[in-house]
């Protein structure tokens, strides 16, 4: 579990970072030198607070999926009950959503 999170955590640091390396490569076509400097120092942040942010999530998450599967030993019948009630509200949303878009 922890690693599919990190996974989509790291997917989604990812994405982001293309989203910026497009916006940026966008706003440089029609910039002068200065702030096409400027541009890349902040695509190099970007990049580096993502690397730190993915390597940081990596033991959060492993420590959540931990006392997630705890708090399940602990009370099964609890985590069962949970897990139905999600399940039952996002077939709802999902229901809901349907209906909207026919």
């Amino acid at each position: 579990m922890s690693k599919s999170l990190t996974k989509k955590i790291a997917n989604d640091v990812e994405d982001t970072l293309e989203d910026v390396a497009h916006a940026l490569k966008k706003a440089a076509e029609n910039a002068s030198e200065e702030t096409e400097d400027a541009i890349a120092k902040a695509a190099k942040t970007v990049a580096l607070a993502a690397e730190r942010l993915a390597a940081e999530a990596k033991p959060r998450a492993k420590a959540l999926a931990e006392r997630a599967a705890n708090e399940v030993r602990e009370h099964p019948i609890a985590s069962a009950a949970a897990a139905i009630t999600a399940a039952a509200a996002l077939i709802s949303l999902l229901a809901r959503a349907n209906r909207k878009s026919a």
